[in-house]
């Protein structure tokens, strides 16, 4: 039993770690600024990511500028790794109606 306890909290940890580490994140914008987005994600961890001139936003399927991102609204960001942290790539937003 103890055996099994010990694995599972091995791979609670492990689980935990790669989300909060992961390329990617889906929640809700919990900042934005020219330079940053965090996401506050499903469990309550907050994403960073940094955000320059090649972060593309979309609104829907269309094009979008990071203007179009509010406090509060539902989001995806796909990022990469680097050296200080997450990168943006792509911040997709639902679409607008």
């Amino acid at each position: 039993m103890r055996r099994i306890l010990a694995v599972v909290a091995a791979l609670a940890g492990s689980l935990a770690l790669a989300h909060e580490h992961g390329d990617h994140a889906m929640g809700v914008v919990e900042s934005i600024t020219p330079e940053r987005i965090v996401v506050r994600t499903s469990d309550g961890h907050e994403v960073p990511f940094g955000v320059t001139t090649e972060t593309r936003f979309t609104t829907g399927d269309k094009p979008g500028r990071a203007e179009d991102v509010r406090v509060g609204e539902r989001v995806v960001v796909h990022g990469k790794r680097e050296v200080g942290g997450l990168q943006a790539v792509q911040v997709k937003l639902p679409e607008r109606k």
